[in-house]
């Protein structure tokens, strides 16, 4: 009786501990992209327009599926991209939607006639009233919110672009609902500026963040 040849195992070479290290980076990576583009949106806030919810050098986490099997609703923080400048991104808050009609008299937004109630982050930082004839910062006459859209607001409803300026943003320019403050980072004004030739100003940036990292992270800010 003639044997049959043995078919020889193949040998799997151990991966050596950069190549794991590289290969886990690697996934990490992949990962990452994939939640950016599809999950996750980031964003940093760097206007007052949303204070006291959301200060300047907040760093808020979105989430892109929030949106995909329901509509924006009052209230909910929205990420978006700005109606008159393409590319840029803000975050204000839902004041109505669709067939809602608004209306700010004297400060006092009114939605379908009533007064909205409204949030305790809402911030009134000045106390004047201005005319309607001068702006529509502190009344604006009534208008109904098309289909497909939203009307919003800041918070800070005496410093903040938006619906007041812009007019209502369509529900395709939304593209995420915020989450929560993951980082905050308060500005300083006595940094280092990156300006030509900026290898310089860039080292003297790195080290001096390094430096005041304890006192300018809003501890108290994170993850709320």
């Amino acid at each position: 009786m003639i044997e049959k040849p043995r078919k020889k195992k193949k040998k799997f070479k151990k991966l050596s501990r950069t190549q794991e290290i590289l290969r886990g980076v690697i996934l990490v990576v992949i990962i990452g992209t994939i939640l950016r583009l599809f999950v996750f949106s980031p964003f940093r806030m760097d206007s007052k327009a949303m204070q006291s919810a959301l200060y300047p050098g907040d760093f808020l986490l979105t989430s892109k599926l929030s949106y995909k099997s329901s509509k924006p609703q009052a209230g909910d923080l929205v990420l978006f991209t700005h109606p008159l400048r393409l590319g840029e991104k803000m975050v204000r808050r839902v004041v109505a939607t669709e067939g809602q009609s608004v209306e700010i008299k004297a400060k006092i937004v009114y939605v379908d006639g009533q007064p909205f109630r409204e949030f305790p982050n809402t911030l009134h930082s000045d106390t004047r009233i201005l005319p309607r004839e001068y702006s529509n910062r502190d009344y604006m006459p009534r208008q109904q919110v098309p289909p497909g859209q939203i009307f919003v607001l800041g918070d800070n409803r005496d410093d903040s672009e938006d619906s007041r300026n812009f007019g209502c943003v369509a529900g395709s320019s939304v593209e995420s609902k915020a989450l929560f403050v993951y980082f905050s980072w308060a500005p300083d004004p006595d940094a280092p500026k990156l300006k030509p030739p900026y290898i310089i100003p860039a080292i003297q940036l790195f080290f001096y963040n390094i430096y005041s990292f304890p006192s300018r992270v809003r501890w108290d800010r994170l993850f709320i």
